[in-house]
């Protein structure tokens, strides 16, 4: 997930931000819509596959719950974002100044939260997908995914 390191001021901040939030929520979806998927595969029983798809239907939903306060701090980052917007508007002065540098502060603060969150999720997802790689059963060529074939692509950029 690109959280670019450099803020810059007014529409590229929006357009930014337009994208990662997109890009965030529709993590979100293809996440649910795996768990979803699979929880509806889940059979009756202890069998060592059933078991995997349970697990899998677990992180899957953790994750998804780690992603929510990501998706918020952009949101609040979105906020901060507008406010930049409106002070670049008024008038020069001191107050101006002190506001603007708090504002972007709060702007990076909820960008670098968003980008530690998602890559504490994303890391915590591959660790546990190797310990499900480890688990899951020999399959035969009759069983069918837990996990539906739709791959996730990010939203396209509209950044300039």
């Amino acid at each position: 997930m690109p959280l670019t390191d450099s803020v810059h001021s007014g529409v590229d901040n929006l357009d930014d931000l337009d994208d990662r939030v997109r890009d965030v929520a529709g993590l979100i979806t293809h996440l649910t819509t795996a768990a979803a998927f699979a929880a509806r595969t889940v059979r009756r029983g202890r069998d060592p596959e059933t078991d995997v798809t349970r697990r899998t239907v677990a992180q899957l939903t953790l994750t998804v719950g780690a992603l929510g306060p990501a998706l918020a701090d952009l949101g609040d980052a979105v906020a901060h974002a507008g406010a930049l917007h409106q002070l670049a508007a008024s008038p020069r002065s001191t107050q101006r100044t002190t506001a603007i540098e708090s504002t972007r502060a709060l702007l990076h603060a909820r960008i670098d939260s968003a980008r530690g969150r998602l890559n504490k999720a994303g890391g915590r997802l591959h660790q546990q997908a190797d310990r499900l790689v480890s688990l899951t059963p020999t399959r035969s060529h009759s069983t069918t995914s837990a996990v539906p074939a739709t791959p996730y692509s990010p939203a396209p950029s509209r950044s300039r």
